[in-house]
């Protein structure tokens, strides 16, 4: 039965290669937008194969499929002046990336063996350790941006400036602020699991969790941080899909559409408070259709500019411009976090090459390819499989609760593939990091019978 669904998937992914060759051939051809259709199309289909064979609304292979080729293909459009040819080299990583992402993820998967129908073990210990998670991150989080808000003076949301975001960060304290995304999906596990242990909702409870949320979600509306706020919103609605076994699907649509509204509100509402000039944003996009509305001018540069930035790099090393970096661009974070880059400066690789510096997101691919290359592109794709093949047989033993926020994470990293390394960011290895200490936090019992009972034998 597994080599029937290996050979099945295998046809999905042979389609969607011959797609993937002809989306180049139309590019190099000049037909910019109908290979961005083409490959949009194709990356649609590629999810619908996975979904199928898997019937998991959430599979990682299906999801990085559709979100990375899905904004390739967006970019491939070339509808902005800034946008021009890509170089032979993009065309090859973006897809060896995904190829090896499949033969690393394929060396997890189906590793345990476990019914979708068993719940989580969440006894009423398990769940006062997630109200105490809730309620320190919580804290922490507010603490920290009233700490910033403090020294440096100002709240974004409340400022004239048009630079007031990018400036409201004090090294250290920012990390902490920006964790009040964990706040939210938190909750999600705390509440669902109340309910499937069946135990009550004390009301004191419930009104420090009300509080806690307002909290974490003004922080992110108060830094007019768009990513952020992003960020808090998608991670627990990841996290509620992945806790339930069946999906209504009714409900959720509604949702979704009253989300979307809200969020499209929303981002613009921020944009505006970053206080633009007038013709500010057509100046950086230089959009070819002049006439084009913001509200898809904004999301297609949004994604669309991170591949060109991709592309300026692969030229960049391939024409002398630039040198790769040996490794030390995916070990920024390491070098940041313990603060070697203040005591050797030398090991940060400052140099990045982009179309304009007021458009400076990245793909996750950026710091693997400068730092080794198509061969740096190949062994990050077998390795972020494989991890990710690891967490989803982790969240599969659903005997720590903390799983379903680590999956979530790590699903919404691929969701947004097209738009950050993710993973040589110095704030997601901070997350994890966060996320390990809640993991054995909350299970610390868990651990002590495993460790009395390896004794006892």
């Amino acid at each position: 039965m597994t080599g029937e669904k290996y050979r099945k998937e295998n046809q999905i992914f042979y389609i969607f290669t011959l797609i993937y060759i002809i989306t180049i051939l139309l590019s190099k051809a000049g037909q910019h937008i109908a290979a961005g259709l083409l490959l949009l199309s194709g990356s649609v289909a590629l999810y619908i194969g996975y979904y199928n064979k898997s019937k998991d609304l959430l599979n990682m292979k299906g999801v990085l499929g559709l979100f990375w080729f899905g904004g390739q293909g967006i970019a491939a459009m070339q509808l902005s002046n800034l946008q021009k040819d890509w170089h032979n080299n993009l065309w090859l990583i973006a897809y060896l990336f995904y190829f090896f992402f499949l033969i690393g993820f394929s060396r997890k998967e189906g590793k345990i063996k476990v019914s979708r129908k068993k719940q989580p073990s969440l006894d009423a210990d398990v769940l006062k350790r997630l109200f105490h998670c809730i309620v320190i991150i919580g804290s922490l989080s507010t603490f920290s941006f009233l700490l910033e808000a403090i020294i440096l003076g100002y709240i974004p949301l409340f400022s004239s400036s048009t630079h007031a975001y990018n400036s409201f960060h004090i090294t250290g304290v920012h990390y902490f602020t920006f964790s009040c995304m964990f706040v939210h999906p938190l909750t999600v596990i705390y509440v669902l699991g109340i309910k499937e242990s069946s135990l009550d909702l004390k009301k004191n409870n419930l009104i420090v969790l009300v509080i806690m949320n307002l909290l974490a979600f003004s922080i992110a509306i108060m830094c007019i941080s768009k990513f952020q706020f992003l960020l808090t919103l998608a991670l627990p609605i990841i996290v509620y899909l992945s806790m339930k076994d069946t999906i209504p699907w009714k409900k959720i649509l509604v949702v979704g559409v009253i989300l979307g509204v809200f969020v499209v509100a929303m981002v613009v509402f921020m944009t505006v408070r970053r206080n633009y000039e007038p013709g500010y944003l057509n100046s950086i996009f230089e959009m070819k259709y002049e006439n084009m509305p913001m509200w898809i001018q904004y999301p297609y540069m949004y994604i669309a500019n991170n591949y060109e930035n991709l592309n300026c790099l692969v030229e960049a090393i391939s024409s002398g411009v630039g040198s790769y970096s040996m490794g030390l661009r995916m070990l920024f974070p390491f070098v940041a976090l313990t603060g070697l880059k203040f005591v050797m400066p030398q090991l940060v690789v400052g140099e990045v090459f982009i179309t304009k510096p007021e458009l400076n997101t990245l793909t996750i691919l950026y710091d693997a390819y400068y730092d080794f290359g198509i061969l740096g592109v190949i062994l990050f794709g077998i390795v972020l499989g494989f991890l990710c093949g690891w967490v989803v047989n982790l969240m599969k033993k659903k005997d720590n609760p903390i799983t379903y926020l680590l999956f979530g994470q790590v699903m919404m990293y691929l969701m947004l593939s097209f738009f950050s390394t993710w993973f040589s960011n110095p704030t997601t290895w901070f997350w994890f990091a966060i996320t390990m200490i809640m993991y054995i936090y909350v299970k610390i019992d868990y651990f002590k019978r495993n460790k009395q009972r390896k004794k006892d034998v």
